[in-house]
């Protein structure tokens, strides 16, 4: 099971989700941990909605209701691509190719990219090689353990009904901190999301992105290869 598949399992109905993997890596106390965290952030994002109670703090209540909005359309788009979380990572990658020297042929960056031909030639790639890579990075990543492990984790968890929709909203919370945190450092990949109405889904990602995404601005790639190289090694891919 990939990672977008757990998130078309938990947003397709209202009923209690629990995950089945293969590898056995949801445990209770995680899974319990994890939903205790969810609710809690669900009721603070109830408690903010007194800000509409308050004139001054307007334009709290306006955020507030535009993320719920902007939610809704993350949630349509799991449904809408064959693989969101891959599009997302390739809409990241695609940015950092047309800046990041491509690399060698025979280096680390083209190697992925043979070695997943099939994977890159299943998205729609334009833009030549570097694009190409891109694709391949976004699929082996969209693929890997450490991403669907990292998803699950955020959704496991059985309860009641009405917790459930609690929950939910907790989850609903991270991902709108998440989105805004995303707006602060990359404001550019942010907009490239919203236009794509997917920002509110970053929160799933960003265990993978965050620390690429303040290299990139540390400008510690200097090329494809070295970008190839720590994916290869952090993600085992």
């Amino acid at each position: 099971m990939q990672a977008s598949d757990y998130l078309r399992v938990k947003f397709q109905s209202d009923r209690q989700f629990a995950i089945h993997a293969e590898n056995g890596f949801t445990n209770t106390i995680k899974a319990a941990r994890g939903v205790a965290s969810d609710i809690y952030s669900g009721i603070e994002r109830a408690s903010w909605y007194s800000s509409c109670l308050i004139p001054s703090y307007n334009n709290v209540c306006q955020e507030l209701k535009a993320e719920e909005i902007r939610m809704v359309y993350s949630i349509m788009s799991i449904y809408r691509y064959r693989n969101v979380i891959a599009h997302m990572l390739y809409l990241y990658f695609q940015t950092l190719c047309k800046d990041v020297k491509e690399g060698n042929h025979d280096g680390s960056a083209q190697n992925m990219v043979r070695n997943a031909a099939s994977l890159a030639a299943s998205m729609a790639v334009a833009g030549g090689t570097r694009f190409v890579v891109a694709a391949a990075m976004a699929e082996a990543i969209a693929q890997s353990e450490f991403l669907s492990k990292s998803v699950a984790q955020k959704l496991a968890g059985k309860m009641p009904v009405g917790v459930y929709l609690l929950q939910v909203y907790g989850i609903q919370q991270k991902a709108a901190m998440a989105a805004r945190g995303l707006k602060a450092i990359d404001p550019n990949y942010y907009w490239i999301l919203y236009q794509a109405k997917l920002e509110m889904l970053y929160y799933f990602i960003e265990p993978v992105l965050a620390d690429i995404i303040k290299k990139v601005k540390a400008g510690l790639y200097s090329s494809l290869d070295d970008l190839t190289d720590e994916i290869r090694e952090k993600f085992s891919v």
